[in-house]
């Protein structure tokens, strides 16, 4: 599993990835079997999702860190005893944000204080150790990118989610978490509280989402080749990003609010 894991990895990689060494893929690769293979709630992960959102061990564009076998120590066991996806989840996620940062096997200088939320960070704090977690803080792409490998740590599928610009007058862009739960996709703002399929930004931002102006849609970043590009827009210029549109699905949870 691990040798095929790693096959799809580089078959399904386009030229943005950085070519990683040979140890590295297989460090990764092996962790991520590992936590699919022993933690009860991951173990029936359809695999197309395991490959496409538990395998890769970058989100976005963040500098590529070596984070998988540490994260995987440090979160295990309290993703172990849950009872269900969504269980793990709510025990996971707010350990991300101090466990990880507390601990050894993640970081050589551990720190108590927990991981903050601090605007105007990307691009500047998105690798998750060696940035995010060695400063303490990161912005909602720091923050996201964190959330998504910790789940995929311990064998639960996530991605990153986020729009390149409101379409309201304010403007501003937003990035967030989705994570599959066995019933599909939910989302979720990325912070310690986990609140499923609530958010500040949904009906209010959401419902103003425009498929047909890829400033104002909703993408989920993807690995593999996608049905849309996410415009990265804190680089200048945007790098243009494999993604899946995820904007109707918004529109459709706004109407229901």
């Amino acid at each position: 599993m691990v040798l095929s894991a790693i096959s799809w990895l580089s078959e399904n990689a386009d030229s943005q990835q950085p070519k990683m060494s040979e140890s590295y893929m297989r460090s990764n690769a092996y962790y991520a079997v590992k936590a699919r293979e022993t933690i009860p709630v991951a173990k029936d992960i359809p695999e197309d999702l395991f490959l496409k959102y538990v395998l890769p061990y970058r989100v976005v564009d963040e500098p590529v860190d070596d984070w998988r076998a540490g994260f995987f120590q440090v979160l295990a066991p309290y993703a172990q005893e849950a009872k269900s996806l969504r269980g793990a989840v709510k025990e996971v996620v707010p350990r991300i944000f101090t466990s990880l940062r507390a601990s050894p096997k993640v970081l050589q200088k551990p720190n108590q204080s927990a991981v903050v939320f601090k605007s105007n960070s990307t691009p500047a704090m998105m690798a998750p150790v060696s940035e995010t977690l060695t400063s303490g803080y990161a912005s909602c792409t720091g923050t996201s990118i964190l959330i998504v490998d910790g789940l995929r740590a311990v064998g639960i599928p996530a991605r990153m989610v986020g729009t390149p610009q409101w379409n309201i007058p304010t403007g501003g862009n937003h990035n967030w978490v989705e994570v599959w739960l066995g019933d599909g996709w939910h989302f979720f703002d990325a912070v310690p509280d986990v609140q499923l399929d609530e958010a500040w930004f949904v009906p209010g931002n959401t419902k103003h989402a425009d498929n047909k102006d890829t400033r104002h849609a909703i993408f989920a970043a993807e690995w593999a080749e996608g049905d849309a590009t996410y415009p990265l827009t804190w680089r200048k210029p945007s790098v243009m990003w494999r993604a899946e549109d995820r904007t109707a699905f918004y529109l459709k949870v706004s109407q229901s609010e």
